[in-house]
């Protein structure tokens, strides 16, 4: 038998839709601030609230991925890597590793927004999420033993493989939490905030 490497691992990660952010803080005086983008309506999820990231690409490392997604999103880049925040993965088949960046206020100049994927950014003090708890809220995943591709449906054969039959009918799993966050007029949620609740620990 061969030895086993008791490391922590995911299993099936190759099966994820794998993506890499970076969480940049940017150290103004004495203060620190979490930089967002917004991104641009016409994109996936546009107009949520998001850090710098996106899809790690065939022969590149998650971080690289992160800090390229950074450069060509928002023209930062090198940014002081402090280390890897913890990898996410969500109910809808994505895997999201995060690390932590910092940057100094002066590098705030060479911002360079790709208006085709971010409309805005803006800071918001670590101190806000330190003090003000994240509100929680619950959602339901429904699983369903079809899908639908290029116009077409595809059926999972539960009733071939003579499963029970709670799987020949769509089921669902059991409410997880979300955590938003509210500062000012804009609403932060979803696993940007899975990814800052984590964060501050590091701050």
């Amino acid at each position: 038998m061969m030895k086993i490497d008791f490391t922590e691992k995911i299993i099936g990660r190759e099966k994820y839709f794998r993506s890499a952010v970076i969480a940049l803080v940017v150290e103004k005086s004495d203060e620190k601030y979490f930089l967002f983008e917004k991104r641009a309506r016409g994109v996936r999820q546009g107009g949520d609230i998001s850090f710098p990231g996106g899809k790690i690409e065939e022969g590149e490392t998650s971080l690289e991925a992160a800090l390229r997604e950074c450069k060509e999103e928002i023209g930062i880049d090198n940014v002081c890597v402090k280390g890897k925040i913890g990898t996410l993965v969500i109910p809808s088949g994505i895997m999201v590793e995060a690390f932590l960046g910092v940057i100094e206020d002066e590098k705030l100049t060479e911002l360079e927004l790709n208006r085709d994927e971010v409309e805005e950014c803006f800071m918001v003090p670590v101190d806000f999420f330190k003090k003000n708890p994240p509100r929680i809220e619950k959602l339901e995943v429904e699983t369903k033993p079809y899908y639908y591709e290029n116009g077409e449906k595809y059926v999972f054969p539960a009733v071939e493989l003579k499963l029970p039959k709670m799987y020949h009918s769509p089921w669902k799993s059991s409410p997880r939490e979300v955590y938003i966050y509210i500062y000012e007029d804009r609403v932060i949620w979803g696993l940007t905030a899975e990814i800052i609740k984590e964060a501050i620990e590091y701050l």
